[in-house]
């Protein structure tokens, strides 16, 4: 069910979960890092603008590989500066099962969604491991409340990606599609993606344990605070769509968006505007179906008969 990511079912990542020695040679303890990114509930104002499309909130702000990345490393290289011995850190790169790792180490439970829920800050965190030849003490382990009988995650999903409590398909969440996803869309899940172009935050959203604001003393845990742009939170569609490439490293520089590229941002866009029910879309769509990339044009393409079909059955 993992889809593209055929790495994740590879021997030698399978060999490194089982081992972690295997990665660092005399590891005696890991050490899990969490920090938050979850906005709070006022920041997801419903954006009714159909021109515009939806990036994950994880995104908004500077990638969380580079920011949690180097704080890590800080941490590592000063801890065994002082107390010697080695060890190597990652930020979801690594052949590490970081959720259970988090979850032994007390930093909250797995949910129905599959995510890492702290039960006061919500699951809007960021994961990162230090692998350490230190013999660190192991956290006491604490009792979690769970999910209960919520299914609120499985109910909201939009592409019925949960094929049961606890177990996500990959190959029908959004956030797969958007993102790791480097062909076609299948054509079945595209009415129903909406006009999220990077990412989804949906199960997430209507999730009990993230209805918060940050307070005063909590809004200064993510330095993703303050740095929210709305061409990066709601891009336009069209600019999107007629973005150059310099247009686009330039748009989304330091962003997590820049890992996809261009033209899947701007397949993913193509399937935002076929969804989007504006007649605006329809001479972007109609450029798009003769631009350079096959994706976008083939995107383009079901896009475009995709919403001439919608504002026929609206106007009839």
């Amino acid at each position: 069910m993992h889809g593209e990511m055929g790495y994740l079912a590879r021997d030698d990542r399978m060999q490194r979960r089982k081992d972690l020695s295997v990665i660092l040679p005399g590891v005696q303890s890991v050490l899990v890092c969490g920090l938050m990114y979850w906005p709070g509930k006022s920041a997801f104002s419903e954006n009714s603008t159909s021109m515009r499309g939806d990036v994950s909130c994880y995104a908004w702000g500077t990638d969380y590989h580079t920011i949690l990345g180097d704080r890590l490393r800080e941490l590592a290289l000063w801890m065994h500066a002082e107390a010697g011995g080695s060890g190597r850190w990652y930020v979801d790169t690594g052949a590490i099962l970081e959720r259970s790792l988090a979850e032994q180490s007390g930093l909250g439970f797995i949910g129905k969604n599959t995510m890492l829920i702290n039960p006061r800050y919500g699951s809007g965190m960021f994961l990162g491991e230090i692998l350490t030849t230190l013999p660190l003490p192991a956290s006491t382990p604490k009792k979690m409340p769970g999910c209960g009988k919520c299914t609120k995650c499985q109910v909201a999903c939009p592409t019925d990606a949960f094929d049961d409590e606890y177990v996500l398909d990959a190959r029908k969440c959004i956030s797969y599609l958007t993102i790791e996803l480097k062909g076609d869309i299948p054509v079945d899940l595209r009415p129903k993606m909406g006009r999220k172009v990077y990412g989804c935050d949906i199960c997430q959203e209507v999730c009990p344990w993230n209805k918060f604001d940050w307070d005063g003393d909590m809004k200064g845990a993510s330095p993703l605070f303050g740095k929210v742009a709305k061409d990066v939170k709601t891009p336009d569609l069209e600019r999107l769509m007629r973005m150059t490439e310099s247009e686009f490293q330039e748009w989304f520089a330091g962003t997590a968006v820049i890992r996809i590229g261009r033209d899947r941002l701007r397949r993913n866009a193509a399937v935002a505007l076929g969804n989007s029910r504006d007649p605006q879309a329809i001479p972007v769509l109609k450029d798009a179906i003769n631009d350079d990339s096959e994706l976008v044009r083939s995107h383009s393409r079901w896009a475009l008969d995709h919403l001439l079909s919608q504002l026929r059955t609206t106007t009839s």
